[in-house]
């Protein structure tokens, strides 16, 4: 869908009334009306590669098997409590910071005992990284630089009712990072901030110390394979206590909105599922290419199963003298 002409006035003046609206909605209510959404799913693979030829710039993109799910980092679902007393509901969040502090104290801990060539000590953005890739919760949100390694995570696992579609999600990541070295403008900057090394140091600082309404990208130091494999980086918060969403709000508002959309999001229906994994899977994208490990090869192997079983539900069934020769 080309970007509607008018859509800068459309944000302008949505941004104008939220400000104005003293009772103005709290929390991600508002976040629908700053994303680009596609009107109705995607039905063809051509019509994804449209998608994505409308995209100028440097993207990163997200995957999520859920259209309803929003982008929500592993330690704000971890800590949420949600609550229902007689008289009363909702829900709240533990302190996040201490949560890290206690989480990364006790995998710093153990983690000698299961893994060689740990990150250094300070090598706070390392250990997150680290953390991350074995399943603990932890502020870092995951994204890609291709489209479609993001497709095949949205895919890869089957949307379930009642949308029954996945979602891929586009950051334009020139704009994000512009945007974050405004707002950081007033914070000691590496010296050589192309240097890898310099640029980690400088980044990690943040994590340590800044509380900023701004997001982040991190390429830890301490990279995996998988991360290499899935052309992967991080997106960080840099206020703990305020959401993803939040935070991308705030830097399109202040201290002006963009002129054109830099958040945009892309639903795939189930039914394309199968036929969408197969184009990724030719393009050598599949669980075993983007997690180099015996667990990834055989999440491969279970997948391919599937596929053949779902290609086989769309041709006619055996006869009755086939079934009696299989028994």
């Amino acid at each position: 869908m080309p970007v509607p002409s008018d859509w800068p006035q459309q944000l302008r003046a949505f941004v104008d009334k939220l400000k104005a609206d003293p009772n103005r909605p709290l929390g991600d209510e508002p976040f629908e009306h700053f994303v680009l959404a596609e009107a109705a799913p995607v039905l063809s693979w051509e019509a994804f590669l449209n998608w994505l030829n409308e995209l100028e710039g440097s993207w990163c993109f997200r995957g999520q098997r859920q259209a309803s799910w929003g982008l929500h980092p592993s330690q704000d679902r971890a800590v949420l409590v949600e609550y229902e007393f007689k008289n009363s509901s909702g829900y709240y969040h533990l302190d996040r910071k201490i949560e890290e502090r206690e989480l990364l104290f006790q995998f710093k801990q153990r983690a000698h005992q299961f893994i060689n060539n740990l990150p250094q000590s300070n090598d706070l953005s390392s250990w997150l990284a680290l953390m991350q890739h074995h399943g603990v919760p932890t502020r870092f949100l995951d994204w890609t630089r291709s489209p479609y390694v993001a497709m095949y995570f949205a895919l890869e696992e089957e949307a379930q009712r009642p949308e029954r579609h996945s979602t891929l999600w586009a950051i334009d990541l020139g704009w994000l990072e512009g945007k974050a070295r405004e707002v950081l403008l007033p914070e000691a900057a590496p010296s050589d901030p192309s240097g890898p090394k310099a640029g980690a140091d400088y980044l990690n600082s943040l994590l340590d110390r800044v509380e900023k309404p701004v997001i982040v990208s991190i390429d830890p130091q301490h990279a995996d394979e998988r991360m290499t494999a899935q052309q992967g980086f991080f997106l960080c918060k840099l206020i703990p206590q305020a959401s993803f969403s939040q935070i991308l709000m705030s830097m399109m508002i202040h201290p002006s909105t963009p002129k054109r959309p830099v958040v945009r999001r892309l639903e795939v229906d189930a039914t394309n599922r199968i036929g969408f994994l197969k184009r990724l899977r030719a393009m050598n994208i599949h669980r075993a290419s983007l997690f180099p490990d015996l667990d990834g090869f055989c999440r491969s192997l279970r997948l391919n199963s599937e596929i053949k079983a779902k290609e086989a539900a769309q041709e006619a069934g055996p006869s009755i003298s086939d079934l009696r020769k299989m028994l």
